[in-house]
């Protein structure tokens, strides 16, 4: 990820110019969509039937809440001492940068790979979703009447399971490869596009489709999950070169950069900690390590506040894309190896 990082910083605007705001601009249908994407990978993750999930939901909500809590509470504070007055766009800020703290790098387990007694990695997939939640709800502060928390956050929902009842009505009548993908790629494209529209998170939307998918019967998440496999990696790439390509620097993004890695740390070690009390089958060791890996999830919530509010969201995925390049160095460092 790192070098796909600087790849889109060194043609951004910023540096070499390749690709400039217009470029980037018309490549914000594609980001919408891989937003969805993602979102759709990790509700696909949720197994809230099976053995053993409260626990780990309650271990993620904590350590993930630590994370945002941390980073929120001090981005706040060290505004308000620049003098910084924390109006509706430094709190979606605020807000956005603790939302992308609180994500860790997710495995994407639907179909059920890490029950094998191997708790962390569901810890990794399960504590995306409180900072999906966060950073739509933030989302409420761009309105220009006002901070508006329910549509935010409901909208989304009601776009998500919209979309995911047309789908799962397409996909159990496919007869072929190439129609089911033409289905799919139709109700990706629909999630992006609304959400964009409505302007409000695809991420969100998406996570709700995952979700309505998982637990409905029928073969639906086998299905989207094994296309979806096709255009991960492309979709991923897109995202990180166009965050690279948007990274700025200045005076803000170096205080939220800083803010960013040294609380980021402390919320995932305290977070880490407390959620090993509450799930006692967690190693705290490995399950800080994984936790380490900075994953796509926090990078893509800074697009998506690109994608609201531009001028608040330029620090933010500033901010973001800089603390994930020190963030994956140090993941090679103190991860430990796949278990067997």
């Amino acid at each position: 990820m790192s070098a796909w990082l600087l790849l889109g910083f060194g043609l951004g605007p910023a540096a070499l110019g390749v690709l400039t705001s217009d470029v980037l601009a018309h490549l914000d249908a594609a980001v919408s969509v891989g937003l969805g994407t993602l979102g759709v990978f990790v509700g696909l993750a949720l197994v809230p039937r099976a053995r053993g999930a409260a626990p780990l939901v309650g271990a993620a909500l904590i350590e993930s809440g630590s994370a945002v809590a941390i980073v929120f509470g001090a981005t706040a504070f060290l505004l308000t001492a620049q003098r910084v007055p924390l109006t509706s766009p430094m709190l979606l800020v605020a807000l956005s940068l603790g939302a992308a703290a609180g994500a860790s790098s997710a495995s994407a387990s639907f179909d059920g790979q890490h029950d094998d007694g191997h708790h962390a990695p569901h810890v990794a997939d399960l504590d995306d979703v409180l900072p999906i939640v966060v950073a739509a709800a933030a989302a409420g502060f761009a309105g220009t009447t006002g901070p508006n928390w329910t549509a935010a956050t409901m909208l989304p929902i009601m776009i998500g399971v919209a979309c995911g009842t047309i789908g799962l009505l397409l996909f159990e009548r496919t007869t072929g490869a190439a129609e089911r993908a033409v289905y799919v790629l139709g109700v990706l494209a629909l999630i992006g596009g609304s959400c964009a529209y409505a302007g409000v998170s695809p991420l969100l939307a998406g996570l709700c489709a995952g979700v309505f998918w998982r637990n409905m019967p029928g073969r639906a998440d086998a299905v989207i999950g094994g296309d979806l496999r096709k255009f991960q990696h492309p979709l991923v790439v897109l995202l990180v070169v166009v965050a690279g390509a948007q990274t700025i620097v200045g005076p803000l993004p170096l205080l939220l950069f800083v803010t960013f890695v040294v609380f980021r740390l402390s919320g995932k070690v305290i977070g880490g900690l407390c959620a090993a009390r509450v799930a006692p089958t967690l190693a705290g060791e490995v399950l800080g390590a994984y936790l380490v890996s900075p994953g796509v999830i926090g990078i893509a919530i800074a697009l998506n506040v690109h994608q609201i509010a531009p001028a608040a969201g330029s620090a933010v995925i500033s901010a973001t894309a800089a603390g994930a390049l020190v963030f994956d160095v140090l993941s090679t460092v103190v991860s430990p190896a796949e278990p067997a």
